[in-house]
C-alpha cells in the first residue's frame, strides 16, 4: 500500500512541552515512551517524533485523532535505540472488518513514516559502522504485540525467531537479515515479554510503609561506579557503565554504608522500568527484592519543585512526574515465578505482551513507498 501523500512526521524539539500532553492522557499504555521523554539525560543525538504537529492543541473533552510517536537515540548502542507507541494499541478492532482494516492501515502508514524519518537521520559518531553484508538495523524496545504484527505483516507468534543479545545492536550475528521468513521490516524479535503495571498509590496507602526497615546488619545505599562490573555480570541485559551512571539505583549493603559490599540492588531504566533487580543467593527469601523495588518506585514520588526527585543526594532521573502519574512497570520474560511473585507483591498486574525487535530500516523505507 502506498504511503498517504499528506502523512508527515514532526520533530518535537521540546517533547516535554509538546508531546507529553498528548501521551499522558493515554497512561498507562504510553508509559515506557512517557518515561523515556521524562528521563533527565537527553543526548544531542536524541529525536522525539510524532505524526501530530508541535502546535496541536489537545481538546479536554475529545481524544486526539489516531497518531503514532517515537523517541530515538542511536548513540546508546548496543542498548535500546528506540521506543515507539501507536494509538492502535488502545483501539480494539471493531466487528466491522472494513473499519478494522482501515484502522490498521492508518497505523501502518504512520509507523512506516516514522521509521523512514529515522532512517534519514544522521548517524551518531559513536554508532558502529555497518559491514557490507548487513543493512542498518534499529533496536526497538518494549514494542506492543499489535504494533509488531503490523510491521511484521504476520502474527508475532510465541517463539520469536531470534533473541536480542550480543555485544552490538547494529552488528549482532544473532540476527539473520539475509534469510528467513520474518516478513515486513522485522529482521528478528524476542519471545513475548509480559509488561507488568504497578498503579500509583494513594497518599494514605501504607502498602510500602515498612520499606525502610532493614535488619541492623544491613543498610541502604546506591550502586557505585566500581560496582558496575559486578552488576553487569549478574544480568544478560547489555548495559554500559556510562548508562548505569545515569540511572537511579538502590542497593542494600552489609554493615555500614561506607564499607559494606552490596547484596541486593536494582535500577530504574531510561524508560522507568524496574531493571537489573538482583539479590545474592544467600540473602534471598527475605523480601529484599520487594524492598529495593519500593525504594526505587519512591524516587518518582519525592518531588522537587521541578517535578524531579532526589534521594540520598542522587538525581532520580525523571523530570515532571506529577501526582497521580507515578505508574511503574516491569518487563518479565516468562515463565519466571520469582519475578512474577515480586511484581504481584508490589500490587502489579499483567498489562500486555511486548517485544524487543530488530527493524530493517531499508525495508521499512521500501514498504512506506509501497514497494
Amino acid at each position: 500500500m502506498a504511503e498517504h501523500p499528506l502523512l508527515h512526521v514532526y520533530e518535537h524539539d521540546s517533547p516535554r512541552d509538546t508531546l507529553l500532553p498528548l501521551l499522558l492522557p493515554q497512561l498507562p499504555s504510553t508509559l515506557p515512551l512517557v518515561r523515556r521523554i521524562q528521563f533527565h539525560f537527553q543526548s544531542p543525538d536524541a529525536h522525539a517524533l510524532c505524526t501530530l504537529p508541535t502546535d496541536y492543541i489537545q481538546h479536554p473533552d475529545h481524544p486526539p485523532p489516531s497518531f503514532s510517536a517515537a523517541y530515538v537515540d542511536r548513540s546508546r548502542n548496543p542498548e535500546t535505540d528506540c521506543w515507539i507507541w501507536s494509538s492502535i494499541e488502545l483501539r480494539l478492532p471493531p466487528n466491522d472488518p472494513g473499519l478494522a482494516g482501515a484502522l490498521f492501515s492508518q497505523a501502518k502508514d504512520q509507523l512506516l513514516a516514522i521509521l523512514r524519518h529515522i532512517s534519514n537521520l544522521p548517524t551518531p559518531s559513536s554508532f558502529p559502522q555497518f559491514s557490507s553484508k548487513k543493512p542498518p538495523l534499529l533496536l526497538v524496545g518494549t514494542l506492543h504485540r499489535r504494533v509488531l504484527e503490523i510491521l511484521k505483516e504476520a502474527p508475532a507468534g510465541g517463539h520469536g525467531k531470534h533473541v536480542i543479545s550480543g555485544p552490538s545492536a547494529a552488528t549482532s550475528d544473532d540476527v539473520d537479515t539475509q534469510n528467513g521468513d520474518h516478513g515486513g521490516c522485522i529482521s528478528g524479535h524476542t519471545t513475548p515479554i509480559t509488561k507488568w503495571l504497578i498503579a500509583p498509590r494513594g497518599a494514605s496507602d501504607d502498602a510500602a510503609s515498612s520499606v525502610d526497615e532493614l535488619p541492623e546488619s544491613l543498610s541502604w545505599s546506591t550502586v557505585r561506579p566500581e560496582e558496575y562490573q559486578l552488576v553487569a555480570s549478574k544480568t544478560a541485559i547489555p548495559r554500559k557503565a556510562r548508562t548505569m551512571k545515569l540511572l537511579p539505583s538502590v542497593a542494600v549493603r552489609r554493615g555500614v554504608v561506607e564499607d559494606g559490599s552490596i547484596i541486593a540492588w536494582g535500577f530504574l531504566g531510561p524508560d522507568g522500568s524496574l531493571t537489573t533487580l538482583h539479590t545474592e543467593p544467600e540473602f534471598r527469601g527475605k523480601g529484599l527484592a520487594k524492598k529495593v523495588a519500593w525504594k526505587l518506585f519512591g524516587l518518582l514520588k519525592s518531588h522537587n519543585g521541578d517535578g524531579s526527585a532526589e534521594v540520598e543526594g542522587q538525581e532520580a532521573g525523571f523530570v515532571g512526574v506529577r501526582k497521580g502519574q507515578e505508574w511503574n512497570h516491569s518487563d518479565i520474560s516468562g515463565p519466571n515465578p520469582a519475578s512474577e511473585g515480586v511484581a504481584k507483591g508490589l500490587g502489579g498486574r499483567e498489562g500486555w505482551e511486548c517485544f524487543w525487535c530488530w527493524v530493517d530500516l531499508e525495508k521499512a523505507g521500501l514498504m512506506g513507498k509501497g514497494v
